[in-house]
Formats: structure tokens, C-alpha cells, sequence
């Protein structure tokens, strides 16, 4: 079957990042390390795995950074990976062959939980993290599984496991979920997105009055519906790169602010009451009040800067987004005695699986959310689709690869 292939080739990412450094997009030309190939059909490795038929993959921004190779090579994540492999891990797809014993019949639709942790591994005494219900941190992640010796985190960068970018993939039973009723399929495809936002937003405790988002693409999306709707009374603050994303996110009910810092600090400084104070160098910082959260969805130097100079005192910063390091001003961290959390991946909560409450909340916010899927292109048309989300001006939020072969008759 034909499938996007990621192979990191020395002479292909030589080439690639030649080209890159002249204008990003280039890094997907000629003989680029993401490329349409052939690649083997996979098969169901044991019986308690599912065979599928993708109709929908989400592109992520660690599916671009990857394409686009706008990450460091020094990334400690990627000794958790394994390569060639097809990425895409935000994954709408249909049930060809039915895993033994996993209740989800042929020809349902079925959303994807990514992660591999020890039940998929087929590991009979789960480590302390899946016990607890959380494969993100399964310490079993750098080793292989019943697919082949190729190890990873989760489904889409995995070496013989093919992910969303491929026609047909196969997952365990566990990591199927049905989609709820009344959910229009092609919103399923949020669902992973969400669930990681829903996340972000359980690692905060306590009822905050003021919450700063920073960033509003799909992860940014999710963290302001996830905020508004588990803290009501709190105002949720989102800062906006681009003029589309003002209407979004006015619709959740949050107050949309531009992305320059010393303009996202006088809004913080009005809306809390803060004393701005101004050092002989650099923007200014809110002294005494300010935000009471902040939800990074965007993870630069720059963004953890705005973030420390936009909290409270004793605020936390909740990082969701990564990107390449660099130098920030972390002096207000000790100052203000500031909490930063990372948040990674979701799980199983006393709730229900995060995935699970992704789905009904999409259910349920049909009309809100149907607007965050903005551009659709055939698995031929990568580039397109690539180049696209790695442009989020002009009105882009989520770009999927389709499958037309996949969508039920």
C-alpha cells in the first residue's frame, strides 16, 4: 500500500535541511524525508489486535515539526521513536476485522487512542503507570512489541506500526472507542487533540478566576473550551495570532487578546488589577496579580517568558506545546515562586477514558467545534495538506488527510 513515510536517511535530511533553511516548505520537496513509498499491509500481530481502514488523520504540529524538520536534533524524545515510520496519531477509522474479545464490531466507526503502553505490548504485569491508567509514561516505551523490534510511544512513530498517514493500520482492542451518539464522524479526528487539552486542564487544581492561553490553534482551542467549561466563572483569556481565530474563540466564550507581549501584559495588568512593573531592560511584568493559570500551548522561550511575566504570584504555568530550545528570562520563576508543569498525552481518569469524555464533549459542542476543521486534502495531496497547516494564516485550525476508500457506503 502507499503510505507517508518518515526516514530520517542521513543524505535525505541533508538535503531537506538544506533546502529548509531557505523557506520551510522546501523540506518537503524531491527526495525529502517524509515521501509517499510503499509500504507492507500490515496484519492484526495477534488476535486481540483490530485491522482498520483509515477514513481520517488529523495532522498535528509534531507531525509537521517532524515533516518541516523543525526540531532539534538533540530532542531526548527521540530515543523514544523508531524509524522509517508513517506517522499521523489523531485517527478516525473503520473496523475491517474485529479484535477477539474487544466488543467493537466490523464496519463500526471507531476513534484511536495512540498510546502503546504494556496491554498492546501484551506485558501480563502492567508497569506503575499503566496500572494507574496512564501509557504516556509506560516504561516499557523504548522497547518493542508484538508488531516487531521497532519501539516508540504510540501509534504514527513506531518502525513495522504504521499510523494514520497510511490506508490501513491495526491497533489493540483497548484502544478503540466507539464514537458516541449524535457525533458527526469527521469531528472524531479533535477527539485526540481535545482529550490532550482536557488533560492539561485536570493538572490544575483549585478554582482559578483568571486563566491566560497562549496560542490558539487546535491544542489552544481545546484548552479554552476545556477551561471555560470545567471553571465557569473564571475568565479565560486567549492570545490570537491570526484574525480567524478572534471569532473562535469569542465563540467558547473567552476574551481573544493579540500575541504581542507588552499587549497581552497591559490586558492581563487591566482585567486583574495588576502593578506593571518595568525593568531597564526588556517588556514589563505584573508585580502582584495577574493570571492565576497560564496554558501554554505553544512551549517556545518566548511564550515561558510571557507566561512567568503574565503570572500571579504563585501561579501555575501549565506547558502543553513543545518546540526547538532557546534562551528565556526565568528570573520571575524564583521570584514569584512559580509553578511550571508539563502535561503529556492523556489516559484514564475516575471519569472515563480522557478520549472517551473528548468524544462526548465534541458531541455535545458540535456547533462550537464543527468550525475548528478547516481544510481536507487526499493522502496524494500531502504536500498540500502539510503546507497548509504549517501556515495557520487564512483561516487554517485543523487539516486532515481523508480517505475516501474508508468512509462507510
Amino acid at each position: 500500500m502507499r503510505a507517508l513515510v518518515f526516514d530520517p536517511d542521513p543524505t535525505r535530511l541533508a538535503l531537506a535541511g538544506a533546502a529548509s533553511r531557505l523557506r520551510p516548505e522546501w523540506a518537503l520537496r524531491g527526495r525529502a524525508p517524509l515521501a509517499l513509498r510503499d509500504v507492507p499491509e500490515p496484519r492484526p500481530p495477534r488476535p486481540d489486535w483490530a485491522l482498520l481502514q483509515t477514513v481520517a488523520t488529523g495532522i498535528c504540529g509534531s507531525d509537521v515539526k517532524e515533516g518541516l524538520l523543525q526540531a532539534s536534533l538533540d530532542n531526548p524524545l527521540s530515543g523514544l521513536v523508531s524509524f522509517p515510520h508513517v506517522p499521523g496519531h489523531e485517527v478516525l477509522a473503520r473496523v475491517v476485522e474485529p479484535a477477539a474479545g474487544g466488543g467493537v464490531a466490523a464496519g463500526e466507526l471507531v476513534a484511536v487512542d495512540p498510546w502503546l503502553g504494556c496491554v498492546p505490548r501484551g506485558l501480563e504485569n502492567p508497569c506503575p503507570a499503566c496500572a494507574a491508567g496512564f501509557p504516556p509514561h509506560c516504561r516499557w516505551v523504548n522497547s518493542g512489541g508484538p508488531w516487531g523490534p521497532g519501539w516508540g510511544m504510540h501509534i504514527g512513530n513506531v518502525r513495522g506500526l504504521p499510523g494514520g498517514f497510511a490506508p490501513r493500520l491495526v491497533a489493540h482492542g483497548s484502544q478503540l472507542h466507539r464514537l458516541p451518539a449524535g457525533l458527526p464522524p469527521q469531528l472524531a479526528v479533535l477527539a485526540d487533540p481535545l482529550a490532550v487539552a482536557m488533560h492539561a486542564v485536570e493538572v490544575v487544581d483549585g478554582h482559578p478566576d483568571r486563566v491566560l492561553v497562549l496560542g490558539a490553534g487546535t491544542i489552544g482551542l481545546g484548552l479554552a473550551l476545556s477551561a471555560r467549561r470545567r471553571w465557569p466563572s473564571a475568565e479565560v483569556l486567549v492570545t490570537c495570532a491570526w484574525a480567524h481565530q478572534h471569532q473562535l474563540v469569542e465563540r467558547l466564550g473567552a476574551v481573544a487578546l493579540p500575541v504581542a507581549p507588552a499587549e497581552v501584559l497591559a490586558a492581563v495588568a487591566q482585567l486583574s488589577g495588576a502593578e506593571l512593573a518595568h525593568p531597564w531592560r526588556g517588556g514589563p511584568w505584573a508585580l502582584d496579580r495577574g493570571a492565576d493559570v497560564v496554558l501554554d500551548s505553544i512551549g517556545t522561550p518566548g511564550t515561558l517568558e510571557l507566561g512567568l511575566r503574565s503570572l500571579r504570584p504563585r501561579g501555575r504555568i501549565v506547558t502543553v506545546g513543545v518546540a526547538r530550545p532557546g534562551r528565556a528570562e526565568t528570573t520571575l520563576t524564583y521570584f514569584k515562586e512559580a509553578q511550571i508543569v508539563g502535561s503529556n498525552g492523556y489516559g484514564a481518569t475516575p471519569a472515563g477514558h480522557q478520549l472517551d469524555l473528548a468524544l462526548e464533549r465534541l458531541a455535545g459542542e458540535e456547533e462550537v467545534v464543527s468550525a475548528w476543521l478547516t481544510h481536507s486534502f487526499p493522502l496524494e495531496r500531502w504536500r498540500d495538506a502539510f503546507t497548509t497547516a504549517a501556515r495557520p494564516g487564512g483561516g487554517v485550525v485543523k487539516v486532515s488527510i481523508t480517505f475516501p476508500e474508508g468512509r462507510p457506503a
